[in-house]
């Protein structure tokens, strides 16, 4: 069984990133604050000249009164704080919108980071400037990492917070509460930490953190937990699960869990019997249905209401329906694969794809007239989350929503923990069966 604690979960006011959703108890791993070697100096110029900031081009003087870029203020900072400089740069934003601002006031570059400027008084004159603000914070940052048991917030403490009670659940997130006491501003950091630097996920993929043996699956801006290894078996392939940072995981709201094995018979409340079929309930219209489909009562599962939270209601079974579960159908004259279900029969264009979409099914063969009974659909497409690339072609795509997403770097892969032995290799008529989607970088 896979554990899941559960927290208390904020949802993001519309005046911020709607797809994101606030975890206060959680808000960054401790490998990421302290990770000094996140960003290059270079990457750094190189992110505030993308996002036209008005830091690109400036000069400061920095805490020994030296002139610097400013780009050089934030790395030095993080190099000898020994903190990330992605932290740095998000409460750059946070503070004073300096990422996005092309031209700031001189009163926003002196309190660049909010440093020693408690809410509602005045700022501490000897921390004001911008180089004193950067090294400043990213000094205090530190201090709170190595000496956690000296500051007001601590990890596993319980604290009454603007009306939440909150108990961070890692130094990061104790140190970040530490510098800013408020839901709003962590709330922020978090946003616009992922703005920054945050990965979105594509549909249909299969992730967990390293410190956690819990598997999610993505969709539609949730993440539902599998509920055991028996049930992920039934419907995934565990080569696919990425590992992820849970950083990256807190902000897909909670779905409904992933229960039942695919294929279970369901038994709510009210009284009727369902056939879970993939995210589909498709109710069993009578005791007759039931003997002619060969289904047995003592598989019956006792479900709540809640349990089929996630699942939407497909065509019922009657005595008409055919292949319940489905079946690959196979042309005698032509050597045409179908998958056949609900009186519809789709083409299937490769090989590859009946292998990965329809494991353990077996293939039959059958008489043209057989298959004229069926209409025709769409073809088959791979499922979401599949990595693949037609045959003498060197982009590979992943499957999301049923449309291919181009992967456009080596590194891109990387950041999503890809994996090269995953990658499906088919025909381009299979692949072309899936409209083309927006690259993901």
């Amino acid at each position: 069984m896979f554990l899941c604690s559960c927290v208390l979960i904020l949802p993001l006011s519309p005046a911020q990133a709607a797809d994101y959703y606030f975890n206060p108890h959680f808000i960054l791993t401790d490998e990421e604050m302290a990770d000094s070697l996140a960003l290059s100096l270079l990457e750094i110029e190189n992110f505030l000249a993308a996002k036209n900031s008005a830091l690109a081009s400036q000069y400061f003087l920095d805490y020994q009164g030296r002139a610097k870029k400013a780009s050089e203020i934030i790395w030095q900072a993080s190099q000898e704080s020994k903190i990330n400089p992605k932290v740095l740069l998000t409460t750059l934003q946070k503070e004073q919108s300096l990422i996005s601002d092309s031209d700031p006031s001189a009163d926003q570059l002196a309190k660049a980071m909010g440093y020693r400027c408690p809410d509602g008084d005045v700022c501490n004159p000897k921390a004001l400037g911008f180089g004193k603000q950067v090294d400043g914070a990213a000094w205090q940052f530190r201090q709170y990492l190595d000496n956690p048991f000296d500051w007001n917030f601590q990890a596993g403490g319980q604290y009454e917070i603007d009306g939440y009670f909150v108990s961070p659940a890692n130094k990061a997130s104790a140190d970040l509460y530490n510098y800013t006491p408020h839901i709003a501003g962590n709330r922020s950091f978090f946003n616009i930490w992922q703005d920054f630097w945050g990965r979105d996920y594509p549909d249909g993929s299969l992730v967990k953190t390293v410190e956690s043996p819990a598997v999610w699956h993505l969709k539609s801006g949730q993440r539902r937990l599998i509920y055991s290894w028996g049930v992920l078996l039934s419907r995934f392939d565990p080569r696919k699960i990425l590992s992820i940072s849970r950083t990256d995981l807190e902000k897909y709201g909670i779905g409904p869990a992933i229960k039942f094995y695919n294929y279970s018979l369901l038994n709510p409340p009210n009284g009727k019997i369902y056939l879970l079929a993939d995210d589909q309930l498709r109710y069993i219209s009578s005791p007759e249905v039931f003997r002619t489909l060969g289904f047995n009562w003592e598989e019956i599962i006792e479900a709540t209401q809640a349990d089929l939270a996630g699942y939407s209601f497909g065509p019922e079974l009657t005595v008409q329906s055919i292949y319940p579960t489905g079946a690959l159908l196979q042309n005698k004259q032509t050597g045409g694969v179908y998958f056949v279900e609900n009186g519809v029969k789709q083409p299937i264009f490769s090989k590859e794809i009946m292998k990965v979409n329809f494991p353990g099914k077996i293939l039959t063969s059958v008489s043209p007239e057989e298959l004229d009974k069926y209409q025709t659909g769409e073809p088959v497409k791979f499922k979401d989350g599949e990595l693949i690339k037609a045959a003498g072609d060197s982009k590979v795509y992943v499957i999301a929503g049923g449309f291919r997403r181009w992967i456009k770097t080596a590194r891109a892969f990387a950041n999503f923990s890809y994996k090269w032995d995953n990658i499906i290799t088919t025909t381009p008529q299979a692949v072309a069966v899936h409209p083309l989607g927006e690259d993901l970088e």
